[in-house]
Order: structure tokens, then sequence, then C-alpha cells
């Protein structure tokens, strides 16, 4: 017998950013909903799967995260708002600088009806 595992929006969340890392792009971006949105730049979206995996590889290309922490999860029904604190270095040919960036996420999931969460707009 197989367990079915679901992940609460903060696992979603590391799961997408742990798949991404990895080269996952594909898998990260199936965590989205179909007509999901990752903000790649300041003026610039990804919207849907497709674009959105080959969003996480232009990201990949330029940050490598070291730490997320001091999450915060927003939850009222099948809505969920996620917040978190990241640092990352810039990648520069091809391999991490020692030049820090940080930021905070803000993250809305939504819960299918399969018990799954889905990112609907994910501003790292």
């Amino acid at each position: 017998m197989r367990t079915k595992c679901v992940m609460t929006p903060a696992e979603t969340m590391s799961a997408i950013r742990d798949m991404w890392q990895c080269g996952r792009v594909d898998e990260a971006a199936a965590h989205f909903a179909e007509n999901g949105v990752l903000l790649v730049e300041p003026d610039r979206q990804a919207v849907g799967r497709a674009a959105i995996g080959d969003g996480f590889v232009g990201l990949a290309r330029r940050l490598r995260f070291l730490v997320v922490d001091d999450r915060v999860v927003i939850q009222r029904g099948n809505i969920a708002l996620h917040h978190a604190r990241w640092t990352a270095r810039y990648i520069i040919d091809g391999a991490p600088s020692t030049e820090e960036v940080s930021g905070t996420t803000a993250d809305v999931l939504t819960l299918q009806a399969d018990g799954r969460w889905v990112a609907v707009v994910n501003n790292p």
C-alpha cells in the first residue's frame, strides 16, 4: 500500500526551491498552478508552467541559494500566503561568488482538490 504524501505550503515552497536549484525545473514548475506566475525579474513575469520552467533556468544561472529561514505562513481555508527570508550568492562564470544578496519572498498558494498545495504567485 502506498502512502500519500501531502506537503504543507512551506514544504511545497521548499520543494520548488530545491528542485530548481538541482536543475529539475520541470518538476519545480509542476508545483505551480497551470496559470501560475513566477516573477523572474522586477519587470518580467513567467506565466504558465512552461514559462516558469524557463524562468527557473535563468534564475539558476544567476543565483545559488544558501539559506532560507524565518518562514511565515498565513493560511485561511484553501489560500496560503508564504513569506521567507533568503540569502543567496550570485553565479559568476558558472561558480558562486563571495557576494551575498538577500530578500524576502511573497508567495500565494492554493489548495487543490487532491490535497496538494500549488503556487499561484511566486515572488522570490
